[in-house]
């Protein structure tokens, strides 16, 4: 009779047990435990289900997600599990390393205006110093020293009195 006790007490030890063990070994763990683990460590000494890591995202401690890097390490291990790198799920709003803080959008207009100023920019200098040469009378690019109104190489020597050498006088 004493054998069949101890035999009961036995199975009855080991089928309550049986849940955790199989929870232990498949890696499982709970939400709490994965925070824990990575706050004590700075990593994830143990394996831990995806449940568990979205789990840990969506209710980590304000404190821990602010002054540790367990949210990074946590998704960085959920990831890698999943074998995919979008937030899609994970519930937090974590950043990651790789992305802009600026939407893609933002950067696009603001490329769109620096353009635009350059441009006008551009524009607004070529009228000035158009208007600055038509103020001082100076020549404008068509009007060179070959050109036949300012004496190119095949227009006549200007007659000049004042010069003793012009062709004008007759000394």
């Amino acid at each position: 009779m004493r054998r069949l006790v101890t035999s009961l007490l036995i199975v009855c030890a080991l089928s309550a047990a049986a849940p955790v063990v199989a929870a232990a070994q498949s890696g499982g763990g709970t939400a709490a435990q994965a925070i824990t683990d990575c706050n004590d460590h700075g990593t994830l000494t143990a394996h831990y289900s995806a449940d568990a890591l979205r789990g840990a995202l969506a209710n980590m401690p304000a404190d821990v997600r602010e002054y540790t890097d367990c949210y990074d390490v946590i998704e960085k291990q959920l990831f890698a599990q999943l074998g995919t790198s979008s937030t899609s799920g994970s519930g937090g709003s974590g950043s990651g390393s790789g992305g802009s803080v600026l939407p893609t959008w933002l950067i696009v207009v603001i490329v769109v205006l620096a353009l635009a100023a350059l441009t006008f920019g551009a524009l607004a200098i070529r009228r000035r110093r158009l208007e600055t040469t038509e103020d001082t009378g100076a020549p404008d690019a068509g009007d060179g020293p070959d050109s036949p109104s300012e004496g190119g190489p095949d227009a006549p020597a200007p007659e000049h009195p004042d010069d003793p050498g012009s062709p004008g006088q007759g000394s």
